[in-house]
């Protein structure tokens, strides 16, 4: 059935489907939303965990957790934060990528392993 317009309703959803692809597309809202989850998440993470040497509880972290969770789109987020400050990303790094370019004699030295995981970022085009 064709409306007023000419085009059937089947064409005119269609254009409205189009239309909003298109405006997520210029307007991502979906990467702001990951943007602002991984920094609340981070966040509360790192407060909660600040006066913890235990890696268990810093990596096993429900916010942490989540933050694994949110997979490969925020491996350029987390590695921002890596080259910022230092902290304990490469748990959550290892499990995202699959990848651990750290080597043996390296484990524990967090300056080298943040050395070694940030050339992994460049060399990959995370950074």
């Amino acid at each position: 059935m064709q409306e007023s317009s000419g085009f059937s309703n089947e064409v005119r959803v269609s254009q409205e489907n189009l239309e909003e692809v298109l405006r997520h597309y210029y307007l991502p809202v979906s990467r702001r939303v990951i943007v602002d989850d991984f920094y609340s998440l981070a966040d509360e993470w790192k407060n909660a965990t600040r006066l913890s040497s235990s890696m268990i509880d810093i990596c096993m972290h429900p916010a942490y957790q989540h933050i694994i969770g949110m997979g490969k789109g925020v491996l350029p987020l987390i590695f921002s934060e890596l080259e910022r400050q230092p902290d304990y990303w490469f748990w959550a790094l290892k499990a995202i990528t699959g990848y651990d370019p750290v080597k043996p004699h390296q484990r524990g030295n967090i300056p080298e392993m943040t050395k070694m995981w940030l050339k992994w970022a460049k060399e990959n085009l995370y950074l």
